[in-house]
């Protein structure tokens, strides 16, 4: 998938370079255990937030172990784990990993915990299958269906993405050979892995549901011939992706409408698009590539995740991602689905001020209901939830903590006198709500009641005598806190982690940042 991808835009066979940037003992008996058929671990109940993780980036791990991987926060639903090889060889039962492509520094039953793990934070695992790398070759083609179907089995992933890029790019995906591959993929995996028991997903170009000239769609609201009606552009810049334009350059690509027959021929076999929404040159409206994809979407019934990348964008960069563009493409897509989302590639990127986990914590909140601006304001503040061995995603709890209540979720109304756990600490709703997130919706005004921290504190004062008010210093900017000190800020208690000054609290949280958030207090 992403590693500097060579599309190819050119109608007048114009090359056009598209680089993207890869290279590339259990827990309980019962964690283990095989999805009984039947069950529909398929199901989207909830917003979308998808990261591909990059197998060759997880740290070593052992049983008991927290890791990259292990340790992925709570607000991301979906993983794609990249990348297997499309003719990977597997003997089931093996967990005998070396010859499937999959790069993490330890072997297939460690991987199959790290997997559970995830699992019981509620996040599915999915393997990705191709990326750039592995398409290279005829003999990517030589693809045994139940060799993968017996590594999802064992391992206990949810399902495969198609991350399909033949010759390592998308600007031969949409010649009659590779979209017949393509249908191929679904119908083959399909036969195997039933659809509501196996998540089949893929991630095509982002202009592949486009009408493109040689791929098209005439009764499609984005035909090629409706194209400077959608746009509101000339054809001036159709081939000149590089050149500032709102999208009349994405009807230009090679890639261009590459999906629209494979949608039309085994769109009810998909489970999710997560289609490739970055290195498409100037083009600044990205949300006409989700509006396209949906349109096929209302008709066969699969879920979209639009991708974007954490800067920048390999080949260019000539748009950037940026909270700001991520609150508002969240927005466009939760005004037209209660269960589509985000994707980004690759999860474990990250700045001197922001983060790939940031810019899923953006899209998480605002797709669950959170205005922009505050979504923004708490880009970085997102709930870490490393795994630390007790077997419960590493908040120590039989159900995320140690009070009785079940976990907050965003996708479920709660009414008044309904108690729920958050970050480790419990809540009782005082009216109707959902999707407010109790630990930045309590007190005064707001629906969410801090009741106490579930390791016994109760008033979650820290063991103060005081009860539950800011009993600490406010915050000065021009104080200097050394390791262990608390302040208040903006009705939040956090602790320094190293010495600081000048660094708001509020936005200075999480990896690689001088602040810790330790509760809300009033």
């Amino acid at each position: 998938m992403e590693t500097f991808k060579k599309l190819i835009t050119g109608i007048l066979l114009i090359p056009m370079l598209f680089i993207s940037c890869t290279n590339e003992s259990f827990l309980d008996e019962e964690s283990f255990k095989e999805i009984t058929p039947g069950i529909n671990r398929a199901a989207i109940t909830e917003p979308i937030v998808l990261g591909y993780f990059p197998s060759w980036s997880e740290s070593w791990a052992t049983t008991g172990q927290g890791s990259k991987l292990r340790d992925i926060p709570e607000h991301v639903t979906h993983v794609f784990l990249a990348f297997a090889k499309p003719n990977l060889r597997y003997q089931k039962g093996s967990l005998d990993i070396t010859g499937t492509g999959i790069q993490t520094p330890y072997g297939g039953q460690t991987l199959k915990e790290s997997v559970s793990i995830l699992k019981t934070k509620g996040i599915k695992v999915i393997l990705s299958i191709g990326g750039e790398t592995y398409w290279g070759s005829n003999a990517a083609y030589d693809i045994n269906y139940q060799h993968i179907k017996d590594l999802v089995d064992d391992i206990g992933f949810e399902g495969i993405d198609w991350d399909f890029e033949p010759n390592g790019g998308f600007q031969t995906i949409g010649e009659s050979i590779n979209v017949q591959r393509f249908i191929t993929f679904f119908n083959e995996s399909r036969a195997l892995m039933p659809k509501g028991q196996y998540i089949i997903a893929c991630a095509p170009a982002g202009a592949g549901a486009l009408g493109g000239l040689n791929n098209d769609d005439p009764s499609s609201p984005f035909a090629h011939s409706k194209r400077n009606s959608v746009t509101g552009e000339s054809d001036a810049n159709l081939f000149n992706a590089t050149s500032p334009n709102q999208a009349i350059s994405l009807f230009g690509f090679a890639s261009t409408g590459h999906m629209i027959p494979v949608i039309k021929t085994v769109g009810n076999k998909i489970d999710l698009i997560a289609y490739q929404g970055y290195n498409t040159g100037a083009a600044t409206n990205r949300a006409i590539m989700y509006d396209s994809y949906k349109h096929y979407a209302n008709q066969y019934g699969f879920s979209i995740a639009a991708g974007t990348h954490y800067p920048d964008e390999p080949w260019g960069p000539y748009f950037t991602y940026n909270y700001q563009n991520m609150a508002n493409l969240s927005s466009h897509i939760s005004s037209k689905s209660t269960t589509d989302g985000i994707m980004i590639w690759q999860m474990l990127l990250e700045g001197a001020s922001s983060s790939a986990y940031g810019y899923l914590y953006v899209s998480s909140q605002v797709l669950n209901g959170i205005s922009e601006s505050q979504a923004i304001a708490n880009a970085e503040n997102y709930p870490e939830s490393p795994y630390n061995g007790d077997g419960n995603g590493g908040d120590g709890g039989g159900n995320g903590s140690g009070c009785s209540a079940n976990q907050w979720n965003s996708a479920v109304a709660y009414t008044n006198g309904n108690e729920v756990v958050y970050q480790a600490t419990l809540y009782r709703a005082k009216w109707w709500t959902q999707g407010d997130i109790p630990s930045s919706n309590n007190g005064n005004g707001k629906p969410w009641e801090l009741i106490e921290n579930c390791d016994g504190d109760t008033d979650g004062d820290g063991g103060d005598t005081d009860g539950d008010n800011c009993s600490q210093s406010q915050w000065n900017s021009s104080t200097a806190y050394s390791g262990g000190n608390e302040v208040t800020y903006q009705n939040s208690i956090y602790k320094a982690k190293w010495w600081t000054q000048g660094d708001i609290p509020a936005t200075n949280t999480g990896s690689g940042r001088p602040w810790e958030f330790v509760r809300n207090c009033n």
